[in-house]
């Protein structure tokens, strides 16, 4: 049967438009070019952030989350993890702050005990606590480096070239302002992502985002490389409205129970480690925020 579902999603996937997905609206469609820095868009973008705390992130260095993926059948049925023995067992991340540097390590499972990580985006992994090695895997970097981005997402998008009020949106009886973020070019391109965030109009939270995604770890149809995060709870910790539930959906905004899995994430804990942990190879040059383009 998981052979039979895989090979449908195949055929599926194959025969959709190859045209590169596209998430700008009618109002940034109208505003082309790089004027860059919509006053409005960024004010909304700022003010979401001090709303949820983010800017004391800048406090501390590392931390970590306990985490716990739930995937929707027949999503599950499908080869889309980029973190395979995640289903329904307990895990760890270790991210630094402001970077895309940081692991994952398995508490319980098939994997107990194994560490997958990325460094400057050279991916390593340590298995049945032998001695940690660097490899060239596509499929970690991409995870464990989208997981970190989205949970510090908005503080982190308020650093990109390209932020542009949106307009405005109903969803789910919800008023929300939507800003526009990309990087280079508001026009799709190979090597940035857009950015859809809906602002809550009445709390100033980030609620969901909508997102291409030009870098997937494997082959993708370029119109369906696209997805919304819908971060469906929050959690106060330290000043910071840090996501304690995640839901992933393909595509656009979808109601609540039509997701492909949910991400669980409790007991952040700031500066409990040595940084030193995320950074085993004393030779590479950190890159901090500097997002590894490659040309395609």
């Amino acid at each position: 049967m998981k052979r039979i579902i895989i090979s449908a999603f195949a055929v599926v996937v194959g025969l959709i438009s190859c045209k590169m997905a596209d998430i700008r609206t009618d109002i940034v469609k109208g505003t082309p070019g790089l004027s860059q820095l919509n006053p409005k868009g960024k004010a909304l973008l700022e003010e979401s952030v001090k709303a949820m705390g983010y800017q004391n992130l800048e406090k501390y260095e590392v931390y970590s989350i306990k985490n716990e993926f739930n995937w929707h059948y027949p999503w599950t049925a499908m080869p889309l993890n980029s973190l395979p023995g995640n289903k329904n067992k307990e895990g760890i991340f270790r991210f630094d702050v402001n970077s895309f540097d940081g692991q994952i390590e398995y508490l319980e499972g098939r994997k107990k005990g194994d560490i997958h990580g990325v460094q400057s985006w050279q991916s390593y992994e340590k298995k049945n606590g032998n001695e940690l090695k660097f490899d060239k895997d596509s499929r970690r970097n991409w995870g464990i480096a989208s997981y970190h981005y989205m949970i510090e997402a908005p503080y982190r998008l308020l650093k990109a070239p390209i932020i542009k009020y949106a307009g405005e949106k109903e969803f789910e009886g919800k008023m929300y302002d939507l800003v526009f973020v990309s990087w280079e070019k508001d026009e799709p391109h190979k090597e940035h992502d857009q950015w859809l965030v809906y602002i809550n109009r009445k709390t100033k939270f980030v609620d969901l985002t909508q997102l291409t995604i030009r870098d997937f770890w494997m082959p993708f149809p370029p119109n369906m490389a696209q997805g919304t995060v819908r971060y469906l709870e929050r959690k106060e910790v330290n000043g910071i409205h840090f996501p304690s539930e995640l839901s992933i959906q393909l595509i656009a905004p979808k109601k609540e129970s039509n997701y492909v899995y949910k991400i669980t994430l409790w007991d952040y804990q700031f500066d409990s480690f040595d940084k030193k942990l995320l950074y085993p190879n004393s030779d590479l040059p950190k890159m901090g925020d500097e997002k590894l383009v490659v040309e395609k």
